[in-house]
């Protein structure tokens, strides 16, 4: 598509019917509405969510032509009129909104958080590529384990696919608020990736592993499971909690929604909790609000720190999801827009 005036790049689904593919496509440049900022994107950190939606795969359809893409860092390039919430030209902010694969990004005040202003020092050197994979785990895991779960200093979390991007973010939480963790992941590397996270120890999931598990736990059992991975680990991972042991459903990585046996739940005194931190930011805004301000906190005072595998050009698409689609990247994976 051509545009007069100044344009932009952006990734665009136009249908979903089998073997279409987004294409690289010139907009017109956006301007921001009353209450918005427009956002010059730097880097969009990309998660299968993304690529189901692209896909035609999730569950909700957006109408095409749309832009995908939902986690983001940039720069603030424009106002629009009316309360910008303080947010100046030149801040630096991240977060996650959908349309995010694309040059400039127009959104509410409230969703661009602020990391630092032009004339501050960026938290870290490659601060750009960090936070457009700091929010979406970080703000989920945050929410799941101290909002839901209300995990305590010195109990015992369980989590599960702990080298995924929201279980890399769960060990790091859970350390940060005092658990003791141990992390279940298939392989070796996946296992020291954990470790290397704060995990104080690790377990074989490619076996029968809840015996170690309970073992590792003692004999008051795991208090939280953190589950992000579904299928047969969450029957395994609901064993081995203790009494009042809390059981939190994050989602479905593996590609099966399990069916969990009632009476489990009576014998251990235990609880199911579901996760869904989209809903929660509707219902809850002045929760998840704070759970994303301590989650800002926390980066810039070193605290968390994303894993990262590769971050690849904007042209690049078919390249960066094909590695996000592989079960052994270890780390999140990037479209970088800065070149």
């Amino acid at each position: 598509m051509s545009a007069a005036g100044p344009t932009v790049h952006a990734w665009r689904v136009h249908s979903f019917e089998a073997g279409a593919q987004p294409t690289l496509d010139l907009l017109p440049m956006p301007e921001p509405g009353p209450g918005e900022v427009r956002v010059r994107v730097l880097a969009s950190a990309i998660s299968f969510v993304d690529l189901l939606l692209a896909s035609g795969g999730y569950q909700w359809k957006p109408p095409t032509p749309f832009v995908p893409g939902s986690e983001f860092s940039g720069v603030v390039d424009a106002l629009g009129t009316g309360d910008t919430l303080g947010l100046r030209v030149g801040d630096r902010v991240c977060g996650v909104r959908q349309g995010a694969w694309t040059e400039m990004l127009c959104l509410p005040a409230s969703a661009a958080l602020r990391l630092g202003g032009a004339d501050e020092a960026p938290t870290a050197s490659d601060w750009a590529i960090e936070a457009a994979a700091l929010m979406a785990p970080y703000a989920t895991a945050l929410y799941a384990l101290r909002e839901r779960a209300h995990l305590r200093a010195g109990e015992t979390l369980l989590v599960l696919g702990a080298s995924g991007g929201v279980g890399h973010a769960a060990v790091q939480l859970g350390q940060v608020l005092g658990a003791r963790v141990i992390a279940a992941a298939s392989n070796p590397a996946k296992r020291a990736a954990a470790l290397a996270a704060g995990a104080d120890a690790v377990i074989d999931t490619s076996d029968d592993w809840k015996d170690e598990a309970k073992a590792l736990a003692g004999k008051a059992g795991v208090d939280v499971v953190f589950d992000p991975v579904g299928g047969e680990a969450t029957d395994t991972a609901f064993r081995t909690l203790g009494w009042r042991g809390r059981h939190l459903m994050v989602g479905f990585a593996g590609g099966q929604i399990p069916a969990l046996k009632a009476n489990l739940a009576i014998v251990k005194g235990a609880a199911l909790l579901g996760v869904d931190y989209r809903q929660a930011g509707e219902r809850e805004p002045e929760v998840t609000r704070q759970v994303q301000q301590d989650v800002l906190r926390l980066y810039r005072e070193g605290r968390l720190r994303p894993r990262l595998h590769s971050s690849l050009g904007l042209e690049r698409l078919a390249e960066a999801a094909a590695l996000v689609r592989q079960r052994d990247t270890l780390g999140r994976v990037l479209l970088d827009f800065r070149a």
